[in-house]
């Protein structure tokens, strides 16, 4: 089977090694953007993930960002066909009840910051007992696509 990856999007650098290291730590191959105008999701116009390759396995976002908040990244990722079932956003700033329903309806998971690592290990958890089931014994997952999501 092969490895978790992950997708982590934050313009702060503690915070973006703070969670490279805990997913690396729990297995995870992670690829990391402090801008977002660099990621992948932002630059395509639409997934592009390859169906071999499959999307990341869950995405964390923080909120606050230039140029695309963590929101807007999220939902136009969805929108280009990105297939990743387990969203995270992360904000120092308490969010609007209204930006917390908007991101509700895709799944997402919201952390504010400072992060409660209990918290975010049993999120953790939870995704990756759900990955494990979607998958079968070659890795992939039973819809066809090679990602977990």
């Amino acid at each position: 089977m092969r490895s978790q990856k992950a997708l982590v999007i934050d313009d702060d650098p503690a915070s973006l090694f703070y969670l490279r290291h805990i997913l690396q730590r729990r297995g995870y191959e992670v690829q990391t953007y402090e801008n977002p105008v660099h990621c992948p999701l932002y630059q395509c116009s639409v997934c592009p993930c390859s169906l071999q390759a499959g999307c990341p396995d869950l995405i964390v976002t923080d909120f606050n960002m230039p140029v695309i908040n963590g929101v807007e990244l999220l939902e136009s990722s969805i929108k280009k066909g990105c297939r990743c079932r387990h969203l995270a956003l992360i904000s120092g700033n308490g969010l609007l009840e209204t930006v917390l329903l908007r991101v509700a309806k895709y799944g997402t998971r919201y952390f504010s910051k400072p992060l409660d690592l209990d918290d975010f290990h049993s999120w953790l958890d939870r995704i990756e007992s759900e990955i494990l089931h979607e998958r079968d014994p070659t890795g992939v997952t039973k819809d066809g696509g090679g990602s977990g999501s």
